[in-house]
């Protein structure tokens, strides 16, 4: 534990020597503002992915000891196995988590501005990000910093493998060699190819185009100035940098990391996916032929 009890007192010195004021972020809406209701979901394990040195050290001791919201929605997703198919509209909270927009004040267990033109509120129970933009470009901003903060070794991992060089990040097993395989048979781009599908944003969709190229360049400076910040206190460094042999962490972000996983993305559904291209053109082909209503009944509407 020396180890570790060594990178904690370095985190706190270096936060000491660059401890500056937090910015006023907007005023978070009360809860349920805009709200659409019905809506849940599940993040299995949990909402927080990172594991610093010191809670992986916690870890290791006994196996048990696990960080803030790493896995208190596990069960409620792997209870949804026994469930099924006898699930009624009032067991769905027993599996999925209420998606209400905002939290309330008793509710807050963290508020944070990482920038001036934004707030991340989080709740209690489950540690999920809310998160207020007097802007559009804080609230892309605020996102990206969420997603850092919350899964950042997991996308680092994505953005590599999405390149086809997750064994050259991660090491050579030969499942990371299968995966990074199988990307480059699917998306073989180079760094110039993945630039110029981000670049043709604006040629090709106008107004919608240069907004969504805005839209990922906010959302980038989100995920760096996180980066940033961990360079500076281990704390919110994860602990698997460590462990790869990489303990500066991760390289900057760039618009390309978000094209290189959507092509991984992409890849996945379609490529496998349960088959969801084969399905939608027997639909069609049913619906052709027995018209909108029967032909979503399946083969028994061809009796």
């Amino acid at each position: 534990m020396l180890r570790v009890r060594t990178i904690v007192a370095s985190g706190l010195a270096l936060l000491a020597l660059n401890a500056a004021p937090a910015a006023a972020g907007p005023t978070p809406q009360p809860y349920g503002t805009n709200n659409f209701p019905g809506f849940r979901d599940v993040l299995p394990p949990g909402t927080s992915g990172l594991v610093n040195p010191v809670q992986l050290g916690a870890f290791e001791a006994d196996h048990t000891t696990r960080p803030p919201h790493n896995d208190d929605q596990r069960d409620m997703y792997a209870n949804l196995v026994f469930g099924a198919p006898n699930i009624g509209e009032a067991d769905i909270p027993r599996y999925y988590k209420d998606s209400t927009f905002g939290v309330r004040p008793a509710d807050v267990e963290t508020t944070e501005s990482p920038r001036d033109d934004v707030t991340i509120v989080r709740d209690k129970q489950y540690g999920v990000p809310h998160i207020y933009g007097s802007t559009r470009a804080g609230a892309e901003f605020g996102l990206g910093y969420a997603a850092a903060e919350d899964r950042l070794f997991f996308i680092d991992i994505l953005r590599h493998l999405g390149r086809a060089q997750l064994s050259s990040f991660i090491g050579g097993a030969t499942g990371n060699r299968e995966f990074d395989r199988s990307q480059w048979s699917i998306a073989p781009y180079n760094e110039s190819e993945l630039q110029r599908q981000f670049d043709l944003g604006n040629v090709i969709y106008g107004a919608e185009g240069a907004q969504l190229q805005q839209d990922a360049l906010n959302y980038v400076a989100g995920i760096n100035q996180y980066i940033n910040e961990a360079k500076l206190n281990p704390l919110k460094m994860p602990g698997e940098y460590a462990a790869i042999n990489r303990p500066l962490g991760p390289d900057p972000w760039k618009v390309t990391d978000l094209i290189a996983t959507a092509s991984l993305v992409g890849g996945i559904f379609g490529r496998g996916g349960g088959a969801e291209l084969d399905w939608a053109q027997l639909l069609q082909t049913f619906q052709r032929k027995l018209g909108t209503g029967r032909g979503r009944q399946g083969p028994a509407g061809c009796q």
